[in-house]
């Protein structure tokens, strides 16, 4: 019995402060937002990036926005090419090509493409030991600046546009206050989407792991039902988008 109370409580003390953060949905310039949610329980943080699927697109991570450049050694991920590659990279602070790190440590979860909109999902540690990778937090309020730019094609040139954005990792409870809540997930027959109050209408699509599009349908408040009793079983990328505003979800079909 003391073993038994000694394992809870060390579950307890383990698990139960754990604490989750998100940037939200950030706007970088029109066509392209980036979100991060870090885990506080798993230690992970996944990067949900939606841009142009015909150029290249670059985030550099807690990056003063006023060096347009950025500082050498600062974080940076870039999506180039045809296929497509995630790099993790670090700025030079020059104008030069930013280098490609020794360990690439972000794991490409999904690469989706639908009516020109590209949705990338990407996962690392929040801490990955390499001195040019920002560690991410659990902190709640932590400024986080980042810089973006991206290309005139796939191919990894000089950028085409370039700026700064400003956002804050706060707890989820402040940062996803626009979230659309979908349920039961695991699913069987039924999914809902939970539409928040201030948005009435939203594009929802749906891919498979091997990046294949199952669903594509407009929904709205009163028409907020996915039949998934045809779907095979296993792991689904749900993309819910509205015309300033994106949000990726992982849904498992039992």
């Amino acid at each position: 019995m003391k073993k038994i109370t000694f394992i809870i409580t060390f579950l307890f003390t383990s698990y139960g402060f754990a604490q989750n953060v998100s940037t939200g949905v950030v706007t970088l310039t029109t066509g392209f937002t980036v979100q991060f949610d870090v885990n506080g329980t798993t230690n992970k943080v996944t990067m949900t990036m939606v841009g142009p699927d015909d150029k290249w697109l670059a985030v550099g991570l807690n990056v003063n926005s006023g060096n347009s450049m950025g500082s050498s050694g600062d974080d940076v991920i870039i999506y180039h090419g045809n296929p497509g590659t995630l790099s993790d990279r670090n700025f030079t602070g020059s104008q030069n090509t930013p280098n490609v790190d020794s360990s690439q440590d972000w794991a490409l979860d999904s690469n989706t493409t639908a009516s020109g909109v590209r949705t990338i999902v990407a996962t690392r540690d929040l801490n990955t030991g390499d001195s040019n990778d920002y560690v991410f937090t659990t902190t709640n309020n932590t400024s986080f600046p980042m810089l973006w730019a991206n290309g005139s094609s796939l191919n990894l040139a000089y950028h085409a546009a370039r700026g700064g954005a400003s956002s804050t990792l706060g707890t989820e409870a402040i940062a996803t206050v626009r979230e659309f809540k979908v349920y039961p997930n695991p699913t069987q027959k039924t999914l809902n989407v939970e539409f928040p109050t201030s948005i009435q209408k939203a594009r929802v699509t749906v891919y498979n792991v091997l990046g294949s599009l199952v669903l594509q349908t407009e929904m709205d408040q009163f028409n907020s039902k996915i039949n998934t009793s045809g779907w095979s079983s296993g792991v689904y990328i749900m993309n819910i988008s509205t015309s300033d505003f994106s949000q990726t979800k992982r849904i498992v079909k039992q």
